[in-house]
């Protein structure tokens, strides 16, 4: 892994009904997928359609209706800061929360928590209206203070913008959508086995089962097939400045993976334990060990296995717990796994892989690829 970064600097895709792309900072686009990291400098953009939300963090969710653009300038703590370049926009916050400031073309949006915002940019026009809370206008000539229940479209030249007031109109599907949305996280934060830095992103008890393990006392078992294991269902993407970050095929899957450890309990099977309570947890790209089967000077296949709760690095890959438990490894050809052709990972037993084991994390994508082939040396 390349770094670790405290939960405030990376927001990710918590909600994707429909396509959605996202352009990441350091250039490129690629599709969005539920539960993929989104930093700063990144532009997430809903397709037709499409509705996504978009977690900051457990207190605050930003919710896009269709054909809407959100560029997410800064996350930095008491500085978070993001641009709606189209679209409609919902901003909720929970008690305490540290709310962004919001910008469009020609003013800039102080919420205040908790709240609920709808926000729209149509060409450029910008109109906002206010369901709970309070949210500060900024503009050129001054601030305003909108309050529940009010709405004002804002439009003319950034300088001189014109303010007209009037009543929101009816609630629509879209608003229906995020008060599903807050019943479901605020729900989520109830959740007493969690530390409350961690609570409202997933209601873990309609996946799961807490139980409590030996060792590492209260832990979560997700409610899932019978050979299923951590690590298999979803893909590795590289991000510049992170490393590879695994993003999981299962809807509860960003808090699991990205905080705490998994282990395989003799009683319960597989079971994740919550990371020990911070104000501030750090957030890990994925908890795992790599390693690669090397042949001939180049790494053929590429595997990894999650790490057990606050294991050392070992020299070896038997040296972690996982590694000898039924299913945990997971193995790709490496060319499959540079190509993002996750559907062929197979899960041998640590005793039948075969020489040449090495533990190594992969290289970045242009460092695999500039390597020649052994068939070309």
């Amino acid at each position: 892994m390349v770094g670790l970064a405290t939960m405030a600097l990376v927001a990710h895709v918590s909600v994707l009904q429909g396509g959605a792309t996202i352009t990441r900072a350091e250039g490129g686009q690629v599709v969005a997928l539920r539960n993929a990291p989104l930093l700063a400098g990144d532009t997430f953009a809903t397709r037709s359609g499409a509705r996504a939300e978009v977690q900051l963090d457990p207190a605050v969710a930003l919710r896009l209706d269709q054909n809407a653009t959100l560029q997410i300038v800064d996350l930095a703590p008491h500085h978070r800061d993001v641009r709606l370049l189209g679209g409609t926009l919902e901003v909720s916050s929970q008690a305490d929360a540290d709310s962004p400031r919001v910008e469009t073309a020609s003013i800039a949006l102080g919420p205040d928590a908790p709240g609920l915002f709808r926000i729209a940019v149509t060409g450029s026009e910008t109109s906002v209206s206010v369901h709970r809370g309070t949210i500060r206008i900024i503009t050129p000539s001054g601030m305003e203070i909108l309050s529940p229940g009010e709405q004002v479209a804002i439009d003319g030249p950034p300088a001189q913008p014109v303010l007209q007031y009037s009543l929101p109109p009816p609630s629509d599907a879209f608003d229906g959508f995020n008060q599903t949305r807050d019943a479901v996280e605020i729900a989520a934060r109830r959740d007493a086995h969690l530390p409350p830095s961690l609570s409202g992103v997933t209601a873990f008890s309609a996946y799961g089962s807490w139980v409590s393990v030996k060792t590492y006392g209260s832990a979560w078992k997700p409610h899932e097939y019978a050979r299923w294991a951590p690590y298999h269902n979803g893909r590795w993407f590289w991000r510049a400045g992170i490393g590879w970050t695994w993003i999981a095929g299962e809807s509860w899957g960003w808090i699991p993976y990205h905080y705490g450890a998994w282990i395989d309990d003799s009683t319960y099977g597989w079971c994740w334990v919550p990371p020990h309570p911070t104000p501030q947890p750090v957030w890990d790209p994925g908890n795992a060990v790599f390693f690669a089967i090397v042949a001939r000077g180049r790494s053929q296949s590429i595997g990894w296995v999650a790490r057990a709760p606050d294991e050392p690095f070992n020299a070896t890959l038997s040296g972690y717990r996982n590694a000898q438990a039924l299913g945990a490894i997971a193995l790709l050809d490496a060319a499959d796994f540079y190509s993002g052709v996750f559907s062929r990972v197979q899960s041998p037993q640590l005793k039948s892989l075969p020489s040449g084991v090495r533990l190594q994390t992969p290289p970045e994508p242009r460092l695999y690829h500039r390597a020649p082939s052994p068939r070309t040396r």
